[in-house]
């Protein structure tokens, strides 16, 4: 039994009539057109800039990446190598500087000892020369002014303690007793001195003998005295 389904007309909308179209088939692509649009498609190159796609990097790219890696090896090393370096360095840097300090201490220490030593060099060369220019000029003196015996012979006496009346000698170089004589005479005589001449005695010296004493007033002698107080040793006659 047959079936008929009826659509209503309110279900339906705009409707046209099918007709049957003409067998042209000049719009249809033929067989060899397909064949040709496909070897075209296969001909064409590839987009190689689609994001999606994963490209391998280039010969430029690598040694780039390589470069780079080298480089910021290098600077690594250049880091760890210069900060371990400045601390040898500076560790090296101080001890050669404290050395060379110590070295400079010890040349000023050895040039200070050394600067005394010339300095007491030079002190004992000046005063050794002022005592023989002061030697030669006490020389010279009693030569030039042979009544400088005077005061000595006067120093002498007053060493003297209370002879009590004895005998009094004095010994006097011949040039000095003259002289003696002449300034002296009448003290000499009221004090019962007796003048005796000794080629012996250096002229501007003198020696006396009282009570079982002596008294050495020589120029020689007086001369010692004088330099051992100033700690020094120099004979008025040269040997």
């Amino acid at each position: 039994m047959e079936t008929t389904t009826v659509i209503p007309k309110a279900n339906l909308t705009s409707c046209q009539r099918w007709k049957l179209d003409s067998l042209d088939v000049s719009g249809v692509p033929s067989t060899k057109d397909l064949q040709n649009k496909e070897m075209s498609a296969a001909n064409e190159p590839k987009n190689t800039t689609d994001k999606n796609i994963p490209t391998s990097p280039t010969e430029e790219e690598i040694t780039a990446l390589f470069q780079k890696a080298e480089e910021n090896g290098h600077q690594k090393g250049y880091e760890a190598g210069y900060k371990s370096g400045f601390q040898e360095g500076r560790q090296q840097g101080e001890s050669e500087i404290e050395a060379e300090f110590n070295q400079i201490n010890t040349i000023f220490a050895d040039l200070d000892e050394k600067i005394q030593t010339i300095d007491q060099q030079i002190a004992q060369e000046l005063l050794t020369l002022a005592i023989d220019l002061t030697k030669k000029m006490i020389s010279q003196a009693l030569v030039i002014h042979p009544e400088l015996i005077l005061p000595i012979v006067q120093e002498a006496i007053l060493q003297l303690p209370s002879t009590g009346g004895q005998q009094l000698r004095l010994f006097l170089h011949p040039k000095d007793a003259v002289i003696v004589r002449q300034h002296m005479n009448e003290q000499l005589t009221q004090e019962n001195w007796e003048i005796r001449e000794d080629t012996q005695l250096e002229q501007g010296g003198c020696r006396i003998e009282a009570n079982g004493g002596e008294i050495d007033a020589n120029i020689e002698t007086r001369w010692r005295r004088v330099l051992a107080a100033i700690g020094q040793k120099n004979d008025w006659i040269e040997k």
